[in-house]
């Protein structure tokens, strides 16, 4: 329980300054008396207490020349997984040091704010299945997509929310740099002037970079944050949504809008569309062009691969028949002949892969979920 009085006791005991002692308690009574309730951080030092990650290792990763035993280490352990559409994602695991100090972060201070009401993804309560909810019936579907998402969050736009919630400016600082990656000097992103440090660290040399960095993907801290970084966005977007009678959701990077009137017509969604890339530009996002879908009362309609046709959101005939043949051939061949005909790595691969679509299917059809269950569990899986 916080006491100002017992902290101004031990302060004075350890000979602190008043004038510190009084600025602290202030900064400290702001922040935690706020209506997010967060905890005081008043210097990287502070955390590194709260955190129980040395100082030092804390102030190697704030200025990006991380150091382990004198030996420099990198802060993300960088991979890359094939897309659906093409290309490769590039994935970053922080070091060990850095994913405890960012699951700090995300525990006591993100988790504790609200994205806008319009954002269905990464928050409690949120979901495929309730986000697809809010079109179903739609007659018109707009659908959007943003180019790279997280990547293009800079850690200016993370300083900007911390600021928001009254950390001071260094601290500010501080926390972006542990939520974000750095930018290699060689980037194509120097090329980009909103990518380019315009006034650097004056006081701290360590803290010079040339560029900004970025929200990282693999890093707990990059969803909450992204949600909260676009709170103004999706501020715009539903106010642009409610002057044209429509339903807006954003999951991640995928933004839907939706019509009940069959009169909406083409020429009012190439409006919107022009619009929505308007406000995503401004605020230095990229849509996806190719993705961009407008669907008419008589096309199929799909939000996050849910069918929303209907009045409740449904799985895709594609997905079911995914599960239903695997089923099959399990039963009729075996787990590692079946395995090795579809070139799984192991049969317990093929197994997760296979409860993993069934507990997706749990989500919106119960009902089709346990039926296949049920079979699933009378599969002779190998011990």
């Amino acid at each position: 329980m916080w006491s100002s009085q017992i902290y101004r006791q031990k302060g004075n005991k350890k000979g602190l300054e008043t004038q510190t002692l009084e600025a602290a308690i202030t900064q400290s009574e702001i922040v935690m008396y706020s209506g997010n309730s967060l905890p005081s951080v008043l210097s990287l030092n502070h955390l590194a207490k709260r955190t129980g990650v040395g100082y030092d290792r804390l102030r190697s990763f704030v200025s990006r020349t991380e150091i382990d035993g004198g030996v420099q280490t990198e802060a993300y352990e960088k991979f890359s997984i094939r897309k659906r559409s093409g290309g490769r994602r590039f994935i970053h695991v922080p070091h060990p040091k850095l994913m405890h100090v960012q699951r700090w972060i995300n525990e006591h201070i993100l988790k504790k704010i609200p994205p806008h009401a319009a954002s269905q993804a990464f928050s409690k309560g949120c979901s495929i299945q309730k986000c697809a909810a809010r079109h179903c019936g739609s007659k018109w579907l707009i659908k959007l997509d943003i180019t790279d998402f997280f990547e293009s969050i800079s850690e200016i736009q993370v300083y900007r929310v911390f600021r928001e919630l009254e950390y001071q400016p260094l601290v500010a600082f501080e926390l972006a740099r542990l939520c974000t990656i750095g930018t290699f000097w060689r980037s194509p992103r120097r090329q980009f002037p909103q990518w380019t440090v315009k006034k650097p660290n004056a006081e701290i040399e360590q803290y010079r970079q040339r560029l900004l960095g970025y929200l990282p993907q693999g890093a707990p801290t990059s969803p909450l944050l992204s949600n909260l970084v676009m709170r103004q966005v999706d501020a715009k977007l539903n106010t642009l949504a409610t002057e044209n009678k429509l339903i807006f959701t954003r999951y991640s990077d995928d933004l839907s809008f939706s019509s009940r009137d069959t009169k909406f017509g083409r020429n009012a969604s190439r409006k919107l569309i022009f619009e929505v890339y308007k406000v995503l530009s401004q605020a230095g996002f990229r849509p996806q062009f190719r993705k961009t879908t407008v669907v008419p009362p008589r096309g199929k309609k799909l939000i996050l691969g849910l069918n929303v046709d209907g009045p409740r959101p449904r799985l895709q005939k594609a997905f079911k028949d995914r599960i239903r043949q695997h089923l099959y051939f399990l039963e009729k061949f075996g787990p590692i002949e079946h395995a090795n005909d579809r070139q799984f790595d192991s049969v317990w691969g093929l197994k997760a892969h296979l409860k993993g679509l069934i507990d997706f299917a749990k989500i919106v059809e119960p009902d089709y979920a346990q039926a296949s269950l049920d079979r699933f569990v009378t599969i002779d899986w190998p011990v």
